[in-house]
């Protein structure tokens, strides 16, 4: 209760962040993309009893369990109102999030007009509004790097072993939720050795104990998944997208986390390249210089290179989707943090009284063109979303709108047919009907293409609005089949396949 009483500005900002998403989720709930059906249908495949299997009936190896889990425990508690809840469940995890935020701020010894500041800009930010609207696992991904942070400080202060065991506990959950929480166990590994308040054979065993704990449930994920399907994470293709072409999209999305965007994204390149120097030289500074370890200026920078890193290499090294919004918006709220603990660093060094004014006052314009920035960008996504629901398979296209969906939802015996089932869309199939259907063959799996031409006959249902250029088109199914069209709708075609 104390807490509380004395972070009243911080549960504000928090319930600021809380109505926010509730109005942009207000029309059809939250948005629903792939990603959330896999999620969705591996939480009903739990509850059921039946493992971690996704919506087309295979194991459910792209990602950790732990989110899934997440679902199958909120779809216990409400049942039918899942979906109503869900909106309200990561309204509570953004307020979370900016809560804990701001008691970070509150014992960096912030003066209460940057504290205000900060925290309006983390509750009104567009990108993770982007997120907490949305079905996916970094809604809980970011609070628990938020609660990381919030923990590992307590555990540099103190360096026990309970608080070790609390900060390896957190890390091993965030690891379980996404596989880029590798890059938490990685920053809390390399803190623990670069601690210069540890003797080596206390640091040592701390860093075997971290180590053992925070990696035991991804190591699990992993076993289980090679005895499954024999491959560690899914089959996933070798990257395409150079090192400096990835660079540049980290810049876009930096550029549009900052003000005057429309000027700075034709430098995103540039952006990148100086922000993840900027960022290298402050960590490796704080640490040649001895400065304080268990501040959360260091712990936020080593988060904020490791999980720049980590996504760089993993969007080169393999196919991946393009990195956006969504992708680095873990390392949001540690980067505007960062940024804030030098400003207020800077405002405490022994400078003349015009200086610190002018400082001051630039800031004031920075912050208050970010949030104008936010505000406008927030008006125009919410007219949106008002008028036809957030984009995905919750928005009005596809549960209003579509003929094809709901006819499948009304007539259920069709899922019945002695024949296997495929779809350019099976998530949204599932969504609308609960059916499990196949997805149809990406054309870079050509052993699963194979399979598909080589069958005898098979139902195809077909969206024309589903822009997926992965899966094989129409034309390239029609190359190896005669497709014979049994029902035909506003919004796609159920065609019958057979072998030509």
């Amino acid at each position: 209760m104390k807490l509380l009483k004395s972070n009243i500005d911080s549960l504000f900002a928090a319930l600021i962040g809380f109505v926010l998403v509730i109005l942009l989720t207000s029309h059809s709930g939250l948005g629903i993309s792939p990603d959330s059906i896999y999620y969705m249908s591996t939480a009903d495949s739990f509850l059921a009893g039946k493992g971690f299997y996704q919506f087309d009936n295979m194991p459910f190896v792209m990602f950790p369990v732990f989110y899934p889990i997440t679902l199958s425990l909120v779809k216990l508690v409400f049942g039918v109102l899942f979906l109503k809840v869900m909106p309200i469940f990561n309204a509570i995890l953004f307020g979370i999030t900016i809560f804990i935020s701001g008691l970070i701020l509150e014992q960096s010894n912030h003066t209460k007009w940057l504290k205000w500041l900060v925290l309006l800009i983390i509750s009104s930010s567009p990108g993770l509004l982007e997120v907490y609207t949305m079905l996916w696992s970094e809604t809980l991904f970011i609070t628990e790097v938020i609660i990381f942070m919030y923990c590992s400080k307590l555990y540099f202060e103190k360096l026990t072993i309970k608080h070790l065991l609390i900060m390896a506990l957190i890390s091993a959950i965030t690891a379980e939720t996404r596989l880029a929480g590798v890059s938490i166990l990685a920053t809390g590994g390399l803190l623990i050795l670069l601690n210069r308040n540890l003797k080596w054979e206390k640091k040592f065993t701390h860093a075997l104990v971290y180590g053992l704990i925070s990696i035991s449930l991804f190591v699990i994920n992993l076993l289980r998944n090679a005895s499954l399907t024999q491959t560690l994470t899914g089959n996933r293709q070798k990257g395409v997208t150079p090192f400096l072409v990835n660079l540049k999209y980290y810049g876009l999305v930096l550029s549009d986390w900052l003000p005057f965007s429309n000027h700075t994204g034709a430098y995103s390149i540039i952006l990148g390249f100086l922000f993840l120097t900027i960022i290298g030289f402050v960590f490796l500074y704080r640490l040649w210089s001895a400065k304080e370890h268990h501040t959360y200026e260091k712990i936020a920078v080593g988060f904020t290179l490791m999980y720049s890193f980590f996504m760089l290499a993993v969007a080169t090294l393999s196919r991946f989707e393009t990195i956006n919004n969504r992708l680095l918006s873990p390392f949001y709220i540690p980067c505007i943090l960062t940024i804030s603990f030098y400003l207020a660093s800077i405002l405490r060094l022994a400078l003349t009284k015009k200086v610190r004014i002018a400082f001051t006052l630039l800031f004031l314009l920075v912050s208050f063109a970010t949030i104008s920035q936010y505000a406008n960008a927030y008006h125009v996504t919410y007219l949106e979303n008002k008028e036809g629901g957030i984009g995905g398979y919750s928005d009005d296209d596809w549960m209003v709108n579509s003929g094809l969906l709901n006819y499948l939802n009304t007539n259920p015996s069709f899922f019945k047919e002695d024949k296997t089932i495929y779809s350019n869309a099976a998530h949204a199939v599932y969504f609308r009907t609960q059916q499990h259907v196949q997805i149809l063959p990406e054309r870079k799996y050509q052993h699963l293409v194979n399979e598909f031409n080589k069958m005898p006959s098979q139902l195809l249902i077909w969206f024309n609005n589903e822009d997926n250029p992965e899966v094989l088109t129409l034309q390239e199914v029609a190359s190896t089949k005669n497709l014979q069209i049994i029902g035909k709708f506003n919004d796609g075609v159920i065609y019958l396949c057979t072998s030509k």
